[in-house]
């Protein structure tokens, strides 16, 4: 009876005590810094430690290559010591994925504590590298530059004396090639990520003996910005090449030891003590991570959809979870209207009309979801600026049918968002392009706050498009023809920019 009655005690004791524990008590930790958010399952104590060397290492970005604008986002990542999920969220062998999508800036990246520190961040500064190449300048990169110049920093790591060393030999990112004729010309046409992970790692080392010395030394001054300015005003790959000069006497002059190439000591002053905010991460948002990225990324909508479905069930109360499975099920739509990924969402100058499949997918369960999510979370901006987006996407397909008020309707769910367009460049995108899909002139406002989403996150394809298109309606032929250009060699924009410059004439 008294090993019972214990028995009894020590069950519902236990029974206390996990109840006692709070529903975010997971071991994931989400850190906000001025410029970052990273998600880890981290001791606070390195989590910040880890927070204020990414900001530390932002203020070396723009001190070696400085900006010309600030992106208005901060990038998301989350971190993860295990590179093969990594590598299975992507389908690709690699340990880092950097995003800069229309919704959010998201990173998935290989981080261990316990790591050499010559390796510890080389994967974050990475993609810090890739955000700031591609969201602090005007013009667009060529994807040699972005991976060359990223594989550069992503050699920095801290010394005794705390200063952030570059580019010093030893790095498992200072891998030798050789830089042959060949070699060189090949890496400057690359448009698109090789299927092959031993030749995309050639490539990124390659491409890193290319483009740090052409930054860094003085021999070379000049010689990338001609080059660029040759890629964006419409000249081939192979043409703007020329601008970096005899390709023979260029890769004599680069093939040389690693020992002799470009390096940087750099020296954070004054010191600043980043403020950092620090919290638990809930269940749910622990469960969505890899399922968040998949569905961003549309490496496989179809099982990342009903994962997300199965996950409603474990979580019927998160708005995020039901937001996801909304944005999954969404894209499975645009992807049956349009045969892939479209451009700006669809809208604009991208398709001229909706190309249906044979069996389009219905966009009802992605409604259900959504607006499961609102009725959780009114407040939950996601979910606000894709409902609203869905509601477009009905009223364009209606045509002539579309009443005015339901345009408002779209407009009163985006208005909100779109008042801050550097956080929500995609809602103040869309916001503007309603008054133009009603056949409408958009008031002065909209246009300025699509100009500040585009000016804040340069580097977002959709942004640039939806912007040029924009001045191109409203007369400015020369500024959106130099947009569009811009992004001729773009084999994502390629198609449609050229059906814009059309338009434009």
């Amino acid at each position: 009876m008294v090993h019972s009655m214990v028995s009894r005690l020590v069950a519902l004791l236990l029974i206390a005590v996990s109840l006692a524990v709070p529903a975010r008590a997971t071991g994931w930790l989400r850190a906000e810094s001025e410029h970052y958010v990273v998600h880890a399952a981290l001791s606070e104590r390195d989590l910040r430690e880890l927070m204020q060397t990414i900001e530390e290492f932002d203020r070396v970005l723009h001190g070696l290559m400085p900006g010309e604008t600030r992106h208005g986002r901060k990038p998301e990542f989350y971190l993860s010591s295990d590179a093969s999920r990594i590598a299975h969220v992507i389908d690709f062998g690699a340990t880092a994925v950097c995003q800069d999508h229309a919704e959010l800036p998201v990173t998935k990246a290989w981080f261990d504590p316990f790591a050499p520190q010559r390796m510890r961040e080389a994967d974050i500064f990475y993609c810090m590298t890739q955000y700031h190449l591609g969201n602090a300048f005007f013009r667009p990169k060529p994807m040699w530059l972005r991976g060359g110049l990223s594989q550069f920093f992503a050699t920095a790591y801290r010394n005794e004396k705390k200063m952030f060393v570059i580019g010093a030999p030893g790095s498992p990112r200072m891998r030798k090639v050789r830089v042959t004729p060949t070699a060189l010309a090949n890496a400057l046409r690359v448009t698109v990520r090789h299927r092959s992970e031993l030749e995309y790692a050639r490539f990124l080392d390659v491409s890193r003996m290319i483009a740090a010395p052409l930054l860094l030394e003085q021999e070379y001054a000049g010689v990338l910005d001609r080059y660029i300015n040759a890629y964006v005003t419409g000249r081939t790959v192979e043409d703007a090449a020329r601008e970096l000069g005899d390709p023979a006497i260029l890769a004599a002059q680069l093939d040389r030891p690693a020992s002799t190439g470009p390096t940087r000591w750099v020296q954070i002053e004054p010191e600043v003590v980043a403020k950092v905010a620090v919290r638990p991460m809930t269940r749910d948002e622990v469960a969505l991570i890899e399922l968040r990225i998949e569905r961003m990324l549309e490496t496989r909508l179809k099982p990342t959809a009903s994962a997300l479905r199965r996950l409603t069930g474990r979580f019927p109360d998160s708005a995020p979870v039901w937001y996801e499975y909304a944005a999954a099920e969404y894209a499975r739509v645009q992807h049956s209207d349009f045969g892939g990924r479209p451009v700006f969402r669809g809208f604009g100058f991208s398709n001229g009309e909706l190309i249906v499949m044979a069996n389009p997918y219905s966009d009802a369960e992605a409604w259900r979801a959504v607006n499961r999510a609102l009725a959780i979370d009114p407040a939950h901006r996601q979910a606000q600026r894709l409902k609203a987006e869905i509601m477009l996407s009905r009223l364009v397909r209606a045509g002539e049918l579309a009443e005015a008020d339901e345009y408002d309707a779209v407009r009163a769910l985006l208005a909100p968002l779109a008042r801050e367009p550097e956080r929500e460049p995609l809602a103040a995108a869309l916001y503007f392009q309603s008054y133009i899909e009603e056949g409408r002139t958009p008031p002065e406002t909209a246009f300025r706050q699509l100009e500040q989403a585009f000016l804040t996150n340069a580097g977002v394809g959709d942004l640039r498009y939806a912007y040029a298109t924009a001045l191109s309606r409203r007369g400015d032929k020369g500024t959106a023809r130099g947009l569009l250009i811009s992004m001729l060699n773009d084999p994502v924009f390629q198609g449609v920019a050229w059906r814009a410059l059309e338009a434009t004439q």
